[in-house]
């Protein structure tokens, strides 16, 4: 396409010709000036040579690269110049490199800079060039010259920024003294129960054995109790009965699963790339590594501190690089930098390699980030100084840098290309060359297939085409050699309508082909497959790891077409320690890494650091309570709600750093308070307060008797008066039910199990699995996605993951009665869970419902539960048998057979399928 073509068109016809291109709306018509313009209107930047810079320049210099070091996105910028100078002279148009390059027609070049990127090859008009020109001679005026902060893009902080709890050092206060002492049994329950005992209350009686070792089962591993297991529990006398089964389910290998899915959800983590808003996602091939990496290490009990530095810097503290062989320690670290790969990545796509895609992949990484370690809401200072929080929007900037290392919107590396092989980088090239060979010799026998083919299959696609209207055989024709998608409606209209009709069968191709020529076919397509077998594969590991030294710019309204001045990394202000403040150190010379998230990690773990331990803490009790002690678990800011019970959350909080970041000690240390082992059901108003008023603590004369009700006190269970009733989550809930019906598949770590969208909506397993183990193993093995999750999981409130979900919320809706009801899954399982209680009751049926029971709920029925279990057995019984009833003259002689499951199996069915359904199989008490 040549300059007189272009400059001859109208401006409607260039309009339309810049969107076929793909060039924002705005890039070219706006930037040019007619010259009665110039006379009236006053040049600047902004307004007239940033949209034409935007259109033909900053794919290669600007948001989308730095070729020649030279970024081109503001005034200072240009002036700053790159490699070969300033870009510009103001006041001399033409001893400026930028528009001689123009005028000579070398910018922009025939074909990008960079590969993958969105790219215009129009050039700019004569009009475009002499606005330029003009804008130059002028003094190339801008209306942002400045580059350093202003006051509120960095505001200074004050004492009252830094007086707000959760930006204060957690100091460790006293436990404190109880009048109810019988019930500390470690200091959380000091710390409740002053709070309790201040309103007159007191802990509820403790939950019965039988309820209490459901509940930790769930908790912990997060599958309800085989019966065998609760009769050991029930027959050991010894006081240590309790803590020793605490400490074999953290020693259960399913520990890691359960709490592991947990960090995968403040995480983020799915199998897929990119958004998934059609049934067809992109998997992320090889992140399941880093899921596993997640449950290992929670089952080693890797202290916290030492998690973090692996998960943001793993790459930075092993020599990868010149590493001889990857040792599983090697891997292991770079796997675990998987952690910064879950932001949604969709630049996999040309269309959307660009800077805005680009940045909002980092823009993600620090939203997750930050929401999971920092419980904060960072990214509101992206666009501006945060409203509420003392976060200036330099700050921003600054902790994003941190990451830009790898992250750098002008060095990019696309998603699908963003891995590293299980070897080190020399075998890995080597195979990589081989394997490109191998790939050229596989190229040229397929052209020489598709050489020889091509008479054949022209003479079979004419022949089909001339039975065609002669009307629309050349459109057709035409229509159907496109190949790059790129059709008009009536060319769309034309392949659907006779492409396949068209298409050449092989049986057609093999009744046209001379012999010689297909005994050549064969020969060729057998060396192709023996090229194929030839080709070594490795496996991918998805890491994080540097990638160059970037110029780090705060972006002024957030957007990154508008840098500001340039930031170096760091950290938030307001948690920084100004006696001890972060910084980096310094690299050897010529060091591939620049040690920033390293530096991050060990900030982070500092034991007085403001908010890592309190947000880790919080979210553990979280899961175990229902509720954080801080609600809002990922909003400590000003806007998030206060501490219910800030001095235990600071001493949690320095009890986990200062005992070695040990998850499994935080976690025995709730399991065996008397606040987790309380009842979740009280009875009557005086329970909770009987406890304190029964040992003289409170004086029940003195106390209004209305005041002593829990539930007038304190109904929302604030104080932890009570257990609180909790819904299962989606996984734990489709895990239990395959643990009682005997199906669960305990197999753990690797690839994920195949999910498949069904017309319907619904969607399940992949059908080629169906019929292996695989099937039913975990659900949090099961492939991961964004929106589209297993139904059975879907409908039970799976989180929809946009950035990561520190919280899940339970909803009681309508649907998870139906596919608990009516849905394939449950009634399959139903049928399972009856083959195992007639396996092991037989046919006696009140030893049925016993049994039924105890796998379900892993508790005995009460005598009105056996006799409503007996009236629905009796009534489905009379509906089965009378379904087929021997007699009925209608019947046929197939339906009056006996059938695989008796009317008596069928009602068990049943049975099975309600104790499903029931509030206490769904819930932990």
């Amino acid at each position: 396409m040549d300059n007189n073509f272009v400059e001859n068109l109208s401006v409607e016809s260039r309009f339309f010709l810049c969107l076929s291109f793909g060039i924002a709306l705005g890039a070219t018509l706006p930037s040019t000036l007619t010259a009665g313009d110039k006379k009236t209107a006053a040049l600047n930047f902004e307004t007239h040579v940033a949209p034409i810079l935007k259109t033909y320049c900053w794919s290669c210099h600007g948001a989308g690269g730095r070729v020649g070091g030279l970024d081109m996105r503001n005034l200072p910028l240009l002036l700053e110049g790159g490699k070969s100078g300033p870009a510009i002279v103001p006041g001399k148009a033409a001893e400026s490199l930028l528009y001689q390059k123009l005028v000579a027609g070398e910018m922009p070049p025939k074909k990008p800079l960079q590969p993958n990127v969105v790219y215009s090859p129009v050039p700019p008009t004569p009009e475009q060039r002499e606005t330029i020109r003009a804008w130059i001679d002028a003094g190339a005026p801008a209306r942002y010259q400045d580059r350093p902060l202003n006051q509120s893009e960095s505001p200074p902080l004050t004492e009252k920024d830094r007086s707000w709890w959760a930006f204060r050092k957690p100091t460790r206060p006293e436990v404190p003294r109880v009048e109810n002492a019988d019930r500390v049994r470690t200091p959380i329950d000091a710390f409740l129960l002053r709070k309790l005992e201040k309103k007159g209350l007191g802990f509820a009686p403790e939950a019965d054995p039988v309820t209490l070792v459901r509940r930790v089962h769930l908790d912990v591993i997060g599958l309800p109790p085989d019966p065998q297991e609760v009769d050991r529990f029930l027959a050991d006398p010894s006081p240590a009965a309790y803590e020793d089964l605490v400490d074999e389910l953290l020693e259960s290998p399913h520990y890691g699963e359960r709490w592991g899915r947990h960090w995968l959800d403040a995480v983020g983590y799915v199998d897929t790339m990119g958004q998934d808003n059609d049934p067809g996602p992109i998997p992320h091939e090889g992140i399941w590594r880093y899921r596993d990496y997640v449950i290992d290490a929670i089952n080693e009990d890797i202290p916290y501190d030492r998690f973090l530095l692996e998960q943001l810097a793993g790459d930075e503290t092993v020599d990868w690089r010149g590493a001889e062989e990857f040792t599983p320690e090697i891997q292991r670290r770079l796997i675990a930098t998987g952690f910064l790969r879950q932001a949604i990545d969709n630049t996999h796509s040309k269309e959307q390699n660009d800077g805005k895609t680009r940045m909002q992949v980092l823009n993600d990484t620090v939203q997750i980030v930050a929401t999971n370690l920092l419980g904060l809401t960072l990214h509101c200072a992206q666009c501006h100084t945060h409203k509420f929080d003392p976060i200036p929007q330099a700050d921003y900037y600054r902790f994003a840098a941190l990451f830009q290392s790898a992250y750098d919107p002008q060095n990019w590396k696309q998603g699908k290309d963003r891995f590293l092989a299980d070897l080190p980088p020399r075998e890995r090239k080597v195979i990589d060359d081989q394997n490109a060979k191998l790939e050229a010799e596989i190229e040229l026998k397929r052209g020489k297939i598709a050489t020889l083919r091509a008479p054949f299959e022209k003479k079979l696609f004419d022949k089909k085409l001339a039975t065609l209207p002669e009307a629309i055989r050349e459109d057709t024709r035409k229509a159907v050699s496109i190949t790059d998608g790129k059709l008009s409606p009536i060319e769309k209209y034309l392949v659907k309508k006779f492409g396949p009709f068209l298409k050449i069968k092989p049986k057609e191709f093999d009744e046209l082909c001379d012999e010689a020529t297909k005994k050549e076919l064969v020969v060729l397509a057998q060396r192709v497959d023996k090229l194929k077998g030839e080709k070594v594969s490795y496996g991918k590991i998805r890491a994080l790891w540097d990638i160059g030294e970037p110029m780090t710019y705060l972006f002024r309204r957030g957007s990154f077409e508008t840098p500001g001045p340039r930031i170096e990394p760091g950290v938030l202000s307001v948690l920084d320690d100004p006696e001890n403040p972060f910084v980096i150190p310094e690299v050897k010379e010529g060091s591939p890494s620049t040690g920033r998230r390293s530096a991050l990690a060990r900030w982070l773990a500092r034991p007085e650091h403001p908010l890592t331990a309190r947000v880790f803490v919080n979210r553990v009790w979280q899961q175990y309570f229902g509720r954080g002690l801080v609600e809002t678990p990922d909003n400590f800011g000003t806007s998030g709600l206060p501490p219910t019970h800030p001095e235990l959350l600071d001493w949690l909080a320095l009890e986990f750093a200062e005992d070695g970041w040990s998850l499994k000690r935080l976690h025995k240390l709730i399991l065996l308070s008397s606040a987790y082992r309380q009842a979740s059901r009280v009875s009557g108003a005086g329970s909770a307060f009987a406890s304190g008023a029964a040992r003289g603590s409170i004086n029940p004369e003195q106390i209004d008797p209305e005041s002593i009700d829990p539930d007038r006190v304190d109904p929302d269970n604030l104080l932890l008066w009570r257990m609180p009733l909790r819904r299962l989550e989606s996984e734990i809930i489709r895990d239990s039910v395959l643990t009682v019906s005997g199906t669960l598949c305990r197999k753990r770590g690797g690839k994920p199990v195949p999910v498949e969208p069904k017309p319907d909506g619904s969607v399940v397993i992949r059908s080629d699995v169906l019929s292996s183990p695989e099937a039913f193993r975990r659900s949090v093995y099961i492939f991961a996605r964004r929106n589209y999750h297993l139904t059975e999981l879907n409908v039970f409130d799976q989180p929809v993951i946009a950035h990561n979900c520190t919280r899940r919320v339970a909803s009681p809706v309508v649907l998870q009665s139906l596919s608990m009801l009516n849905g394939k899954f449950i009634l399959e399982q139903a049928e399972h869970f009856a083959s195992r209680v007639k396996k092991l009751a037989g046919d006696d049926e009140k030893r049925r419902i016993e049994t039924a029971f105890r796998l379900a709920l892993a508790r005995e029925p009460t005598p009105e539960e056996v006799l409503l279990s007996r009236d629905l057995l009796e009534k489905q019984i009379t509906g089965f048998e009378a379904e087929k009833a021997p007699h009925d003259p209608t019947a046929t002689e197939a339906e009056k057979k006996p059938t695989e499951s008796t009317a008596s199996d069928r009602a068990l069915v049943d049975l099975c399928q309600m104790l499903f359904n029931t509030n206490e199989f769904l819930y932990v008490q």
